[in-house]
């Protein structure tokens, strides 16, 4: 596969740090920063914001790229190593962030820049919280970051694509669970208790929640660009308008009127910057409240005494789930487990004669979903990744990388689907021949994880960083691990990845899990160069009884909702505990008793032929 080539946009990016002259900038920039995100700080970016990736050819969803007079350097995180060395090119220098020997770039840029350096960043695609992180840690150094209102990346990628505008369509309350206007009161409540006069809403999800609306501007997720202002009173959308449809006008008109008066008032996109600033005139003691991982240009634009950076509340309120939202996704789940248990039960069968590729085989799997009711499309791209290519923690295949499903190696699957009724992502890891002893030990140190952390039985409001080792101990005995977290927040037919909580082993402000949460249970262990193994399944966080209740506290569990058996030919039974066996066992059972159903009413007794001798019960 041919390496991407850098080196001519570079030295274009180079010229155009040394022609940044301004007031602020008389010697111009000696140091650019380019982020991965846009103005609402997406994880993934539509092809018109994706400068991170014209620059430097790396492809992944994580990483922030510096580009100084010599050096172009790029750190992301470990689901990312292999991934970032294949595909830089001689100009970059890869830093592994996350490890404790890797120098922070705010470090970096203070060892290593000249005195009195100037650093830029487009300010629409740096979240607040990283910009002050860095301003702060290089100002020390005698550094000054400064916001570049134009974003040179852009002036140096000539056939730039233009911004989507796709449809804007409802999604019904019979999905939703709530009217616009019953969100938007808990909202009001939210602001009158910390005493603020708005709320600015910049995230393309929260958005999309408030509204019920959904949209298709950014690939695999169902949203749209647009902001919103909430204030005591009133509610501001500000969108394209000619990309609602007629019935996302009628529903958002019947959603946002009561007592006879619409409380909505619909704005040009453009116009968003604009109308913050007027809400805070010379003189006034408003609080805008802004979420801390809002972009930096949206506190620009508030007078500093003005603003109330913090935790987003709609996120809290989006991530916990409704009884409705809860029954569509269970749906949902059920029906996309039994499309993985078709692809799955299909490989067992193809891979043999040979003629399967990791690309081929995802294409059949899209094809088995969209046979399901209410499917839409992938709620990400499918990372199908055979031998070497399953320790690509988040591989993207494509016609160079390409590799044959065989015996001889295992085969990783990553994939879920955006349905009417909610969103999946389910990994299962499979061999199709003999799997080595070490194989098979791994995978089963990695079940063991997977059940640990789903047998836990922990306290309201536990934060997902102090649960995360559980997923891990049992690697651990063995000195290995993995570099990523054990779990992620997932959207109702919204972003596959959701905060604000999760498993991960940083120390991050990660909310407390609660009851209604959907969180992701996903351990993995990765040989580069060999094999990946991954486990996954998206569980709901649900109350559960315990003999004493300390404090009054309730205690919380999570709940499978994916269906797809466990590859129980890759376990080394002696490694399990009873108490291990069981959970499988159970488990194995309710996959059976969910998905059976559905592949009697399709006729597809193959399938079901194959789910029976997959959960059958371990002795």
């Amino acid at each position: 596969m041919a390496r991407y080539a850098s080196g001519v946009y570079l030295r274009e990016l180079r010229e155009l740090m040394r022609q940044s002259k301004t007031a602020a900038t008389p010697n111009g920039l000696q140091a650019y920063i380019i982020p991965t995100g846009d103005s609402h700080q997406n994880e993934y970016l539509a092809p018109c914001d994706q400068h991170r990736e014209f620059i430097s050819g790396f492809t992944g969803s994580a990483g922030t790229a510096v580009v100084t007079d010599k050096k172009a350097l790029l750190w992301t995180d470990g689901r990312y190593f292999a991934q970032a060395v294949k595909e830089f090119d001689e100009n970059w220098q890869l830093m592994k962030d996350g490890l404790a020997d890797t120098t922070k770039i705010e470090t970096y840029l203070s060892k290593e820049l000249p005195q009195n350096s100037t650093i830029g960043v487009d300010p629409s695609t740096i979240s607040i919280h990283r910009f002050h992180e860095i301003s702060c840690g290089v100002a020390g150094a005698g550094h000054n970051m400064v916001c570049v209102s134009d974003n040179l990346v852009s002036l140096v990628w000539k056939n730039r694509p233009a911004a989507p505008s796709e449809p804007v369509f409802p999604l019904p309350t019979m999905y939703t669970g709530k009217r616009c206007s019953e969100k938007v009161s808990a909202i009001q409540q939210k602001l009158d208790d910390m005493q603020c006069a708005a709320l600015a809403v910049t995230a393309l999800d929260e958005v999309a929640w408030l509204f019920n609306l959904r949209g298709s501007d950014i690939p695999f997720n169902p949203v749209f660009f647009a902001y919103a202002i909430v204030t005591d009173k009133d509610v501001v959308l500000f969108v394209d308008k000619s990309k609602l449809t007629e019935e996302a006008l009628k529903q958002l008109t019947e959603e946002t009127t009561v007592d006879g008066s619409s409380f909505l008032s619909i704005e040009p996109y453009n116009h968003f910057h604009t109308y913050l600033k007027k809400l805070t005139p010379e003189g006034s003691t408003n609080k805008i409240m802004v979420s801390r991982l809002s972009s930096q240009d949206v506190v620009n634009a508030i007078p500093k005494e003005n603003q109330m950076v913090a935790n987003s509340p709609i996120a809290l309120m989006k991530a916990v789930k409704n009884t409705v939202e809860l029954d569509g996704i269970r749906q949902a789940s059920v029906r996309d487990s039994a499309a993985l248990c078709q692809y799955f039960s299909w490989l067992e069968k193809e891979v043999p004669k040979g003629g399967v590729t990791e690309m081929s085989g995802a294409e059949r799997l899209l094809e088995l979903r969209r046979n399901q009711p209410k499917f839409i499309g992938p709620s990400f791209e499918t990372i199908s990744g055979s031998g070497p290519n399953g320790a690509i923690i988040h591989y993207r295949v494509s016609a160079g990388t390409n590799r044959s499903l065989t015996t001889d190696e295992m085969y990783l699957c990553d994939s879920g689907g955006q349905y009417w009724d909610g969103t999946t992502d389910v990994t299962r890891t499979m061999h199709y021949g003999q799997a080595t002893p070490h194989e098979m030990e791994c995978y089963t140190r990695v079940l063991k994880g997977h059940v640990n952390l789903a047998n836990t039985v922990f306290p309201d409001k536990c934060r997902g960083a102090l649960l995360d080792c559980l997923s891990r101990t049992s690697l651990w005995e063995a000195g290995l691990n993995f570099n990523h977290g054990t779990g992620h927040g997932v959207g109702a037919f919204l972003n596959v990845h959701e905060g604000p909580h999760g498993f991960s082993p940083r120390a991050t402000a990660d909310a407390g899990l609660e009851a209604g949460m959907l969180v992701t249970d996903e351990p993995g262990y990765y040989e580069d160069g060999s094999f990946g193994i991954r486990i996954e399944n998206v569980c709901v966080v649900s109350q559960t009884k315990t003999k004493h209740r300390f404090n009054d506290t309730d205690f919380l569990k999570l709940e499978p909702m994916t269906m797809v058996p466990y590859e129980t030919s890759l376990i080394v039974p002696q490694l399990l505990t009873p108490r291990e066996i069981k959970f499988i066992n159970d488990y194995h059972c309710q996959v059976r008793d969910c998905v059976s159903p559905i592949l009697e009413a399709i006729g597809d007794a193959e399938t079901l032929k194959w789910l029976v001798k997959k959960t059958e019960l371990l002795g």
